[in-house]
C-alpha cells in the first residue's frame, strides 16, 4: 500500500536547511535568588529587569475586567474600550515624529515584533528570494525570514575593520547584492535594525538615508526595526559617532526621491517596559494601505491576547506614568551599562561603546588566553570559553552566531537588577581565573 509523503513539501524544505547552532541557552531552571540561587544567570537574552518591580506595581493595581476581554478579537477591537490597536499609534505619534500620523488604518497590530516581521516577509518577498543585511546582524532574523515565507537570509559581511554602521556599508550591501543575483537569489528585501542588535549603537540620519537610497535604487522594500528606538541613554562611555535617534518616519522620503510605499516601520513599546514576554508590536507602512489591509487579518487566528491588552492598554493610557517610566529607564540603562563599562575597562577587556539597548559587545580574548592553547582553533576556544562559564552557572551568546568577524566576541546583557548582575560578573571572573574587578556602591 503506497502512502503519501508524511509532511509537505514546505516542511520538507525546512527540515532541510542547516540545524540551529550549538550555542543555545542551557535547561532551567535559571538563576532566582529565592528560589534557586545556584541556577545559571543568562546575561545572553536581551531582557531588561531594570524598571520590573515598578512596572508591576502599575499592573498590580485593582483592574476592571469587561466581557468584551473574554470574547473574539474582533468583539474587542469594535468595542468602545481603549484597546492598543488605538494606544500604540498614538505611542509611535508621541515619541517618534512622524511625518504622517499613525493611525488604525496605516498600521498592523500583532503579537509581537517578530511576527509581525515574518508576516511581514511573506508579503513581500517570493519563497527563495533573498532578504540583505549586513552583518554583524540578530541571527533571530533568520527564523522570522524563514517561517512562513520561505525566503533567504543573505548577509554582506562585514570585515572588522570597517564600521558596520557607518557610510562605508554601502559597497558591501551592493556588492552582496550583486553576487547574490548572479547565484541565483534575487535580493527583494533590506532590513535595518535602528538602533542596532547586537551592535549596541544608534544609526546615524545619514546612513539611514543611504539605506534608503540603496533600496529605491534597486527596487527593493526596505524594512526598519525601531524597537528599541526608546531604548537609549547618556552615559561616561558614549560611542564616537553618538547620533540621537530618529525614526525613518520622520524623514521626507518623497523629498529623498524614494518611494515611500516600500518602507515599512516595527515598533513597539514592550523592550522599553522591561516586558517582551508581553507579546505587543505595531507594523507602520502608512503609504501602503493594501499591505496593511492584506496582513491584518492574518493575524486572527494569532492575534495579540486580551490579557496582554487590557494590562498594557492601562499602561498606554498613563501618559505621566509613561513618561516618567521612559526618562527613568534612559537613566537606569545609562547606570546599568557604566558598571559593566568600568568592570569591561578594569580588566582590560575591548567592548563597543554603546548608547541604545540593554546590551554590549564584549571581545573576551584576553580572558580565552588564559585558558585555551595557543594553537587551538577559534571554534574549540569558543567551546571552551562557553563551558568555562557554564560551570560558573553563566550563560553568554558568542556573536559569531550572528556572523561577527571578532571570534572572540560575545553580546553581554546588562540590564539584570544590580545585584544579580555584579553575581554575574563575579562568575565570569572565577571562569577565567582572574582578579575580582572593584565595583562601585
Amino acid at each position: 500500500m503506497s502512502r503519501g509523503p508524511l509532511l509537505s513539501s514546505r516542511a520538507r524544505k525546512r527540515q532541510a536547511l542547516a540545524p540551529p547552532h550549538n550555542y543555545t541557552p542551557p535547561a532551567g531552571p535559571y538563576y532566582d535568588p529565592d528560589l534557586y540561587p545556584d541556577g545559571v544567570i543568562n546575561v545572553s537574552t536581551a531582557e531588561n529587569s531594570l524598571l520590573t518591580d515598578r512596572l508591576i506595581e502599575h499592573f498590580s493595581r485593582p483592574l476592571t475586567i469587561y466581557p468584551q476581554h473574554l470574547k473574539y478579537r474582533y468583539t474587542l477591537t469594535k468595542s468602545t474600550l481603549p484597546t492598543v490597536e488605538d494606544l500604540l499609534p498614538q505611542y509611535v505619534n508621541d515619541h517618534f515624529n512622524p511625518l504622517v500620523q499613525v493611525t488604525r488604518d496605516n498600521s498592523v497590530a500583532g503579537p509581537g515584533i517578530g511576527a509581525l516581521l515574518a508576516q511581514l516577509i511573506w508579503a513581500i518577498a517570493d519563497e527563495g528570494a533573498g532578504v540583505l543585511l549586513s552583518a554583524p546582524f540578530y541571527d533571530e532574523y533568520i527564523r522570522d525570514v524563514v517561517h512562513p515565507g520561505l525566503a533567504i537570509v543573505v548577509l554582506a559581511e562585514i570585515p572588522a575593520e570597517v564600521d558596520s554602521l557607518s557610510l562605508d556599508v554601502i559597497p558591501y550591501l551592493e556588492k552582496k547584492l550583486l553576487e547574490s543575483a548572479q547565484s541565483g537569489v534575487e535580493i527583494q528585501v533590506l532590513v535595518l535594525c535602528n538602533p542596532h542588535n547586537p551592535i549596541p549603537q544608534i544609526i546615524a540620519r545619514d546612513v539611514v538615508q543611504a539605506y534608503a537610497l540603496f533600496a529605491e535604487k534597486h527596487n527593493l522594500h526596505l524594512v526598519v526595526d525601531e524597537v528599541y528606538a526608546l531604548s537609549t541613554f547618556d552615559s561616561a562611555y558614549p560611542p564616537a559617532v553618538n547620533a540621537k535617534f530618529e525614526s525613518i518616519l520622520s524623514y521626507d522620503l518623497a523629498g529623498l526621491g524614494v518611494d515611500p510605499s516600500r518602507v515599512h516601520v516595527l515598533a513597539g513599546p514592550t523592550k522599553d517596559f522591561g516586558a517582551s514576554g508581553i507579546k505587543l508590536g505595531l507594523l507602520v507602512s502608512p503609504s501602503n494601505l493594501p499591505l496593511v489591509a492584506l496582513l491584518r487579518p492574518l493575524f486572527n487566528a494569532t492575534p495579540i491576547s486580551a490579557a496582554s491588552d487590557l494590562l498594557f492598554a492601562r499602561v498606554l493610557s498613563d501618559k505621566p506614568f509613561v513618561e516618567t517610566f521612559l526618562a527613568d529607564n534612559r537613566k537606569a540603562l545609562g547606570a546599568a551599562y557604566e558598571l559593566v563599562a568600568r568592570w569591561m575597562i578594569f580588566h582590560n577587556l575591548p567592548f563597543t561603546r554603546a548608547n541604545a539597548g540593554p546590551y554590549v559587545i564584549v571581545d573576551f580574548a584576553p580572558f580565552i588566553a588564559r585558558i585555551a592553547d595557543p594553537s587551538s582553533g577559534d571554534i574549540e576556544k569558543l567551546d571552551l570559553a562557553v563551558a568555562a562559564m557554564l560551570a560558573q552557572k553563566v550563560f553568554l551568546k558568542p556573536t559569531t552566531l550572528m556572523a561577527d568577524p571578532i571570534p572572540t566576541r560575545f553580546r553581554l546583557i546588562f540590564t539584570h537588577c544590580r545585584s544579580t548582575m555584579e553575581l554575574a560578573l563575579r562568575r565570569i571572573e572565577h571562569a577565567f581565573g582572574v582578579t575580582e574587578a572593584p565595583l562601585p556602591d
